[in-house]
């Protein structure tokens, strides 16, 4: 329907464009704040504490596991409350940690049990926070259309996408800077939060009216939800593609390219961060380009063929290569890893039935994070026994198989675009 000139509906005075772009700088906030982590993090771990493969794996293990076990709390939770004040309680409390751990670093007291509990402690907070956020969008969306505004939701979900890999690039490569000396980016990545916390509040969307109020009916909703989630002919491939991709791609960044920089390339934070900036990049432009394109046509052949070059690029670790060229074929994965992110996110937003979205979410995110830690655990092990460079091949042939496995069995090869 054309809104070009439609009288805006929405009663809260604010004009077509803004709480668009209050939702987009949230986004940001959050992302830079997450780039930071990615390379402060592990560096820590890695670096600074010096601890070995399975001991790295271990810390990356307590990010993630929390997510997973808490994400589907989390999505029942964003369909029951409103995304201003629960995403302004859950900020400030994400704040607190980096802050806590920064105190640490000025006075040379951070310990891996500290790490560890970080670890939990922030894993836990996100499981809340991302549902809240993402099942947000949808709300904005309407309400800006209400306004006036001349908004598209795969396009609105397209372009959060590139805001949320802008601003990880920029904390990527504020993190790289950290070097010896993390405590001021750990300050900057809580004060990134809390800032996000305020900008929360901008949000219009009501609280929702739901009829459950009892733990019973909760538990029942995220029966329903992982029923619905599980059976749902696009949905469930979309599970299967998160899972396989939390077991070898993010175990993979969590794990394996820190310790390839320190064991094998001599490096540290410095090319930690310049490496995963290396990769958002790129998938930063891939992601723009799609969200300028046309919509892709079988969305589903092109996340999978994004897939398989993933695991292509992940072999070649195997083989012994100057860092410089480790860097190319790192930024080469990351313009298939853009389209990846810019189509999944696509189908699941707008695939999904409203009355599900916020429990969807959750649902897909649970496949990521509980696949990570999965993952985590595997590559440290590989790493262990194998080295770095070898270790590689283990979710390349993973993630190979399982991409053609879905190809053949499930009909995500055949989706064709309905949105």
């Amino acid at each position: 329907m054309d809104t070009a000139g439609a009288t805006p509906q929405v009663g809260d005075g604010l004009k077509p464009g803004r709480e668009m772009a209050i939702y987009y700088a949230l986004v940001a906030l959050y992302f830079f704040a997450f780039g930071l982590q990615m390379v402060i993090f592990p560096s820590l771990v890695t670096f600074t504490l010096h601890e070995d493969a399975r001991r790295v794996a271990q810390a990356q293990m307590a990010l993630s596991g929390p997510m997973f076990a808490l994400l589907l709390f989390g999505g029942l939770f964003s369909e029951r409350v409103r995304p201003a004040s629960a995403l302004f309680g859950l900020q400030l409390a994400f704040a607190l940690p980096p802050l806590a751990v920064a105190l640490a670093a000025t006075m040379g007291a951070v310990t891996y049990p500290m790490l560890i509990a970080y670890g939990v402690v922030m894993g836990s907070l996100a499981a809340f926070m991302l549902p809240a956020r993402d099942a947000a969008l949808n709300g904005v969306v309407g309400r800006e259309i209400d306004r006036g505004g001349k908004v598209v939701l795969a396009r609105a979900a397209a372009t959060a996408t590139a805001v949320q890999l802008g601003a990880q690039i920029a904390g990527l490569l504020s993190g790289a800077q950290a070097g010896l000396n993390p405590a001021p980016f750990l300050a900057l990545q809580g004060g990134a939060i809390a800032v996000g916390a305020v900008l929360a509040l901008q949000l219009r969307a009501p609280k929702p009216e739901v009829e459950e109020h009892t733990i019973a009916d909760a538990f029942r909703g995220m029966g329903d939800g992982l029923k619905y989630c599980f059976r749902d002919p696009t949905m469930g491939p979309m599970l299967a593609t998160a899972a396989y991709i939390g077991v070898f791609i993010i175990g993979s960044f969590q794990v394996l390219f820190p310790l390839m920089v320190r064991d094998v390339y001599g490096g540290d934070a410095e090319e930690v961060g310049q490496l995963l900036a290396i990769f958002f990049s790129a998938s930063f432009v891939s992601a723009v380009a799609v969200g300028a394109l046309p919509p892709i046509r079988w969305p589903g052949k092109a996340l999978l063929m994004s897939h398989l070059l993933a695991a292509t690029i992940l072999a070649s670790f195997a083989i012994e290569k100057p860092l410089w060229a480790f860097m190319v074929s790192v930024a080469v994965w990351g313009l298939g890893a853009g389209v990846t992110m810019s189509t999944s996110r696509t189908i699941v937003q707008a695939g999904a039935a409203p009355a599900y979205l916020g429990r969807v979410l959750a649902v897909y995110s649970m496949g990521f994070m509980g696949g990570a830690p999965i993952g985590a655990w595997l590559i440290g092990q590989a790493i262990h026994y194998m080295g770095p460079a070898r270790a590689a091949l283990i979710p390349a042939t993973g993630l190979a198989i399982a991409a053609i496995a879905l190809a053949v069995l499930s009909p995500i090869w055949k989706m064709e675009r309905s949105i």
